[in-house]
């Protein structure tokens, strides 16, 4: 359990916190370059690290995010015209560039000089593989976009998709590293009561979690630190003679990279919005060819990792707390464990299920939770070393971004994070 005291520091993101200082220090994905289509189109609003910020295409295809509100008389900038490079407002006509400055103010005298003496807060966007990123910290301590072999796909390979959750982002990344949980929340009946067609079905698969995920539903788990933040690996009992183990990746500050097929990833992203809300993104990728459309057409629609989505700019998940995520109580007593459709929607389930901000001084963990402590306490190791001085390694290094995760088996005498086949399976070589 973490202390009230310390739970308040994970947790709170706004400017002047630690970890809001700490997470500020890294390149954030914010919104899909979809989001904001149209140069000189329509301004969207975006909630970031607590901040009320406008993105906006200018004129020559650039995105450009600014604060939220023209610091003359606090109008909306919203409802302001993107024309000629620039949000102009529609109160007094002052007018504002990409960068914050003050490009226009009709209301002043041609003499004037005010306008150059006028700049709003606004932050460096970078447009990458169909994703806007952007850098909230100091500009001299500009960081690498962190290297994910992701970015690198060609799009044909790749498929992205964020939705807005009703949690705090510590507790959102908490259920992406807890490898536990998926052989109860995500589990179909037959997996769950290993029935003899579930078993049948299991000989037969060469998927190496077909085979020995649900055999020993009390794996063992072990965690270190890493360059990149911290390692989890589940070992599972084969009876074969042999360790099925499961690697989950915890990178600083916010991702989760959880066991997947040796062709096909993914990995998650937890962006705070507030200290009550975050943007769960999803990120999947094919090394060996290009999705399929049938694939990416389904996953529009909400099926596996993705979560359908409502209208609008906000990614709103079709199924959401307000209506219980459709929750089938006749498909949980014939189906699956939940009766819930999708796994984001059952992930969404329990983590909003605990309140926007878990109670962690009343939790009782055990075994199986030594990833969670383990990130948890790096985190704020982390965010605490900044306070003192420490500027955070990850973000100066994009590379150790550069990896996969994955499972494997492994015999008895095998180190489960220093052999050969675990630094194999976590290089990304494309």
């Amino acid at each position: 359990m973490l202390s009230i005291e310390e739970n308040k520091k994970l947790c709170e993101t706004d400017q002047g916190t630690i970890m809001g200082d700490y997470i500020r220090r890294f390149w954030i994905p914010f919104r899909l370059s979809s989001d904001v289509p149209e140069a000189d189109g329509a301004p969207i609003r975006i909630k970031l690290m607590g901040e009320d910020l406008l993105a906006f295409r200018n004129t020559k295809g650039d995105v450009g995010l600014i604060q939220s509100n023209c610091p003359h008389r606090w109008a909306d900038l919203f409802f302001g015209r993107n024309e000629e490079s620039g949000i102009r407002c529609t109160y007094h006509g002052w007018k504002f560039d990409s960068q914050g400055n003050c490009v226009d103010m009709p209301t002043e005298t041609d003499e004037s000089t005010y306008k150059d003496k006028i700049k709003i807060a606004a932050y460096p966007v970078k447009e990458i593989a169909g994703i806007l990123w952007t850098y909230m910290g100091p500009k001299q301590l500009t960081p690498e976009i962190p290297d994910f072999e992701y970015l690198k796909m060609p799009e044909s390979h790749r498929f992205v998709s964020w939705n807005w959750q009703q949690t705090n982002y510590a507790q959102a990344i908490e259920g992406g590293i807890d490898s536990a949980h998926s052989n109860y929340l995500h589990a179909s009946l037959d997996a769950y009561h290993m029935t003899e067609a579930w078993k049948e079905q299991w000989q037969k698969s060469q998927n190496l979690r077909d085979k020995y995920h649900a055999r020993d539903q009390h794996p063992k788990f072990f965690a270190e630190d890493t360059d990149y933040g911290v390692i989890t690996g589940a070992r599972r009992d084969t009876g074969e003679g042999e360790f099925y183990w499961r690697y989950n990746l915890f990178l600083l500050p916010f991702y989760t990279m959880p066991p997947s097929a040796p062709t096909q990833k993914f990995f998650h992203a937890f962006v705070p919005i507030d200290d009550h809300n975050n943007m769960r993104w999803t990120f999947v990728w094919n090394l060996a060819r290009p999705l399929l459309a049938t694939d990416v057409e389904d996953w529009r629609n909400g099926s596996g990792l993705h979560a359908a989505a409502l209208p609008g700019p906000d990614h709103w998940p079709l199924r959401n707390k307000e209506n219980d995520y459709l929750i089938n109580r006749d498909y949980q007593k014939t189906l699956s464990f939940t009766g819930i459709t999708g796994t984001g929607e059952q992930d969404f389930s329990v983590q909003e299920g605990m309140g926007p901000i878990t109670p962690r001084n009343k939790e009782h963990l055990g075994t199986t939770d030594i990833g969670i402590i383990k990130s948890r306490r790096r985190l704020l190791k982390e965010a605490t070393a900044l306070q003192d001085g420490s500027e955070p390694e990850a973000a100066s290094k994009g590379n150790v971004y550069y990896l996969r995760s994955g499972d494997v088996l492994l015999g008895p005498e095998q180190n489960w994070v220093k052999d050969p086949v675990i630094q194999d399976l976590q290089t990304a070589t494309w």
